[in-house]
């Protein structure tokens, strides 16, 4: 079987009509993690899923990075943004920002290993890949992208 990678098929699934807002929807208005979510995704439609104890070594892993690299390189593009002189700076960073974040889908991949079969349901798989209860907005916005991701 020739299975894609998750950087590559997170990059096609991510240009996608509403995943990429909804995901965005997601890390900024619920606190998740968009690259964990991608995974969570990618491995439901493989028929995986990891065990809980693996999703929290996964989380913790992910936490340290988002905040040591992610966070700092997501404040700078985003004040870079207000500035209308450096707009090409700010585009270099955000090339710099999805190229760090494709390496990171690399690692995670690497981490997860070939993980359990599992017959679970698209948003089940992705509620676990969630750092809060799902419920109110979290689970609206879940509920939108198993849809839009049930679709491929």
């Amino acid at each position: 079987m020739n299975e894609m990678t998750l950087a590559r098929w997170s990059e096609q699934t991510y240009a996608q009509e509403g995943v990429a807002s909804t995901l965005l929807a997601l890390q900024d208005e619920a606190g998740e993690d968009v690259l964990l979510l991608l995974l969570a995704a990618w491995l439901w439609q493989q028929g995986r899923a990891l065990p809980a104890d693996l999703w929290q070594q996964v989380h913790a892993q992910q936490a340290c990075w988002r905040e040591e690299l992610m966070l700092p390189l997501r404040q700078a593009r985003r004040a870079l943004a207000q500035q209308a002189a450096l707009q090409a700076q700010y585009q270099r960073l955000k090339a710099m920002e999805v190229e760090v974040e494709l390496q990171r889908l690399q690692v995670l991949e690497g981490s997860v290993g070939r993980g359990d079969r599992a017959d679970q349901a698209m948003q089940a798989a992705l509620g676990a890949a969630c750092s809060g209860p799902v419920s109110g907005l979290r689970a609206q916005l879940l509920a939108q992208l198993a849809a839009l991701l049930s679709l491929r």
